[in-house]
């Protein structure tokens, strides 16, 4: 029941109407990690106003691996913009901490760790497709790719 609704909540993510808004953007993903397979999440991204270019990420994601075990990744995340000479393509680079969770049966376990990532934004006027190399030092130590769209939303 709990993977019902938390599979609810994360779609209505993916699929809510957008706002024009330049601070806050809401999105849904879906991610492969070289460890646990596939899994989708959300995502919310705060540009900062007083440094161009630069935000905070914060994003979940439920994997789904082969095991009986359930499995899911906290990660809030700093980028940095790469400069190149686009208004669309937003290429970036950054590092955060990474939150991952793993239960089976009665036993559980929480792992802390450092990211590493890498990934390229590309702008249009309400929404922003996204790919993402994230690479997680600790935590859940696997190399995760993720592709996802964002939605400008009011702030």
């Amino acid at each position: 029941m709990r993977r019902l609704l938390l599979v609810g909540c994360l779609a209505g993510l993916f699929f809510a109407p957008a706002t024009l808004s330049a601070q806050w953007s809401l999105g849904g993903q879906f991610s492969w990690g070289d460890e646990l397979d596939f899994a989708f999440g959300g995502r919310v991204i705060w540009d900062w106003p007083f440094e161009p270019g630069a935000f905070t990420t914060g994003s979940f994601d439920l994997f789904f691996p082969e095991a009986d075990v359930d499995y899911w990744e906290v990660n809030v995340n700093i980028g940095q913009p790469i400069p190149i000479n686009s208004d669309s393509f937003k290429p970036y680079a950054g590092a955060g901490l990474n939150w991952a969770h793993i239960s089976a049966g009665s036993t559980s376990d929480n792992k802390f760790g450092l990211n590493l990532l890498a990934g390229l934004r590309y702008m249009l006027p309400s929404v922003a497709p996204f790919g993402e190399l994230r690479w997680e030092l600790g935590g859940g130590k696997q190399f995760v790719i993720t592709a996802g769209v964002m939605f400008s939303i009011s702030s």
